[in-house]
């Protein structure tokens, strides 16, 4: 079943590199700016929450609240963080992110971590950088 990867960012860089990788590996992606969003999320489609935990509009609220829900709860929830921001890392471990990770980290997994949630035992269909022609 090919269900959502659901991303709180408002980066456009990173949207973009999300985007690449989530459709690299086949799966939908949805892109929310507001964390109050989170509250309608549905679980029957929604396989992963990628966050980014340096967003403008505070998410740890909205994590807490996804992650405390019942029919919520099991959606697995990524956050990723600039690496001198270690509060951000406290911050979302607190909320009740599964995994928490440096920004370094989250672009150098991002495809693993795709396919280990929106589609387990999937195969990426393209490669996540262009390999450009030698001269």
């Amino acid at each position: 079943m090919n269900r959502k990867v659901l991303v709180l960012a408002d980066d456009l860089f990173w949207r973009t590199k999300i985007d690449h990788a989530v459709r690299s590996a086949a799966a939908q992606v949805h892109f929310l700016s507001d964390p109050a969003d989170l509250s309608k999320v549905d679980p029957a489609f929604t396989a992963v929450v990628l966050v980014d935990l340096s967003i403008k509009k505070e998410p740890f609220t909205a994590i807490t609240a996804l992650k405390k829900g019942s029919k919520t709860k099991s959606i697995a929830v990524i956050g990723y963080y600039e690496h001198v921001r270690k509060d951000l890392l406290q911050k979302g471990k607190e909320a009740g992110c599964d995994e928490t990770l440096s920004r370094s980290s989250f672009s150098e997994h991002l495809g693993d971590l795709v396919l280990k949630y929106a589609l387990p035992g999937g195969v990426r269909t393209e490669s996540e950088e262009i390999d450009l022609p030698e001269e």
